[in-house]
């Protein structure tokens, strides 16, 4: 949860500050939707849309991930995750903390994460309507399509 509430911060601060990194051709929508008189820079650090309503969490890791809002998971994999190296260090030079990159290992968010552990990063982050929304932004999509699968519907 902190990699995905860090990486939400740092992609609002980009919209804002350099929307052209956050967004691509899309950068001009970035000020007006981090504007906080507007409800949708909730949409943006909203955490209660990817994560489990009750805990202990029933189940694997995996399928809370594939259980996510369809909506956060296209910010963070679709949006965010494909340049998450840029905005690490775009944030590190904004806010004059050089360590802020370390926070990644391998392009993937590290923060207070086990190296052993990193493969949930991954699952359910290839979705073709992710691939078109990294697209549109003006980045590619570079993982390996994800072994994982939703077991049973989405009610």
């Amino acid at each position: 949860m902190m990699n995905v509430a860090l990486i939400r911060v740092l992609q609002t601060h980009a919209m804002l500050a350099d929307p052209r990194l956050a967004l691509g051709p899309l950068a001009f929508l970035g000020p007006r939707l981090v504007d906080p008189r507007h409800r949708s820079v909730q949409l943006f650090l909203d955490l209660g849309r990817s994560f489990p309503k009750v805990y202990p969490v029933p189940g694997t890791v995996e399928a809370v991930v594939l259980d996510e809002h369809p909506l956060a998971r296209m910010l963070d994999y679709g949006v965010i995750a494909p340049r998450l190296a840029a905005l690490y260090a775009f944030a590190a030079r904004a806010l004059d903390e050089p360590r802020l990159p370390s926070l990644l290992d391998e392009g993937v968010p590290a923060y207070a994460w086990p190296r052993a552990d990193r493969a949930v990063w991954f699952v359910g982050n290839t979705a073709p309507h992710l691939n078109a929304v990294a697209r549109a932004t003006g980045v590619r999509l570079r993982w390996p399509r994800t072994p994982f699968r939703r077991p049973y519907p989405r009610p």
